[in-house]
């Protein structure tokens, strides 16, 4: 009877800490917005390396790459106060492993989540082996720009289960430089501040005004995308003619002046420099470095890899981290998040 006794006990305890590390996901919404049939098709430039060309989909919240969690008590009834969202854009590649892991440790410490795939929900479903290599940024970023704004949109409607006055942006490579766009036309009564994590320079540009607070994350090993091993990406500059000539969905910025027809044979501006240029501006804008990370610190381990864009460009593009980087920058997003900057 003792032998049975222990046996349910230890069964029951189970039961009870999967209850509580249990995150409730979002009720189905009734306000979808599937890709109409002539959405974006996808243009080859040269062998291997392609833009894509159309219309781009709209925020779809009843895709099945969208994934709104809700942290709750462990018996799953709500937390005492709504809790404060973070949107996380992904990085070129889509959404995957390192998005996932950076949700579920800010879900542990009672911060929802909302993420998605931009390019899935314009009906690509590639995966990574054709977007993480064979893609410029700007169709990328062109992409997951549209999605991640009306990601913001929609979130706006679900004051019943979050803070929509406690509002986070984060992106990774591509997704940061949508979320550093994003950055010049959201509201401050709803977003308290943007991080891009591992901001290349290159794509759709970067504004020229915030309105609202920044921090960059860097890596100190990251050289993802390099033409040598310590071609850092904050320090990165590529030719003008990589950068779209910007339409009117993407905030004013530099690519507005540097682009495949306006100066092309200039160089971007480096992120490190775009900051410095708000920064005199009066912006809220800093940068948090750390140490034994490379590119995206929630990848996993770091990860010393080349990667080939196209037939021959092959790249430096270290990833990852070590486990003490992503307590740190973990610690610092939540301490940032449960006590957002003042704004004026």
């Amino acid at each position: 009877m003792k032998i049975h006794y222990l046996a349910w006990l230890a069964k029951a305890t189970g039961l009870l800490l999967c209850m509580a590390t249990h995150w409730a996901a979002a009720q189905t919404p009734n306000n979808c917005q599937p890709a109409p049939a002539d959405v974006a098709q996808i243009v080859v430039i040269r062998p291997r390396f392609h833009t894509v060309s159309g219309p781009l989909a709209n925020f779809d919240p009843c895709h099945k790459s969208v994934q709104l969690k809700v942290p709750s008590r462990w018996n799953g009834t709500p937390l005492p106060v709504k809790p404060p969202l973070v949107i996380i854009a992904h990085g070129g590649g889509g959404l995957g492993a390192l998005e996932m892991n950076l949700a579920a440790a800010l879900q542990k410490n009672d911060i929802a989540t909302l993420v998605f795939d931009a390019y899935q929900l314009n009906g690509f479903y590639q995966g990574y082996p054709f977007w993480g290599s064979q893609a410029t940024n700007e169709s990328r970023q062109r992409m997951i720009y549209k999605a991640a704004k009306g990601a913001y949109e929609w979130a706006l409607t679900q004051s019943d289960k979050i803070d929509t006055s406690s509002i986070f942006l984060q992106g990774v490579s591509n997704g940061a430089a949508v979320v550093a766009n994003l950055a010049s036309v959201v509201s401050p009564d709803h977003v308290k501040a943007v991080i891009p994590e591992g901001l290349p320079g290159m794509g759709i540009g970067l504004p020229d005004n915030v309105a609202v607070p920044i921090r960059l994350v860097f890596g100190k090993l990251d050289n993802y995308g390099g033409k040598h091993q310590e071609d850092w990406m904050w320090q990165r500059q590529d030719s003008c003619r990589v950068n779209r000539s910007p339409g009117p969905e993407v905030p004013a910025g530099n690519a507005g002046r540097c682009n495949g027809r306006q100066n092309p044979t200039d160089l971007t501006e480096k992120p490190i420099d775009w900051m410095n240029r708000l920064k005199a501006q009066k912006a809220d804008i800093d940068v948090w470095f750390y140490d034994n990370a490379a590119h995206g610190i929630f990848q996993g381990p770091i990860d010393r890899k080349m990667l080939t864009y196209g037939t021959d460009n092959v790249t430096f593009s270290w990833t990852g981290s070590d486990p003490s980087a992503k307590e740190k920058m973990l610690a610092d997003l939540v301490k940032l998040i449960k006590n957002p900057p003042t704004q004026p």
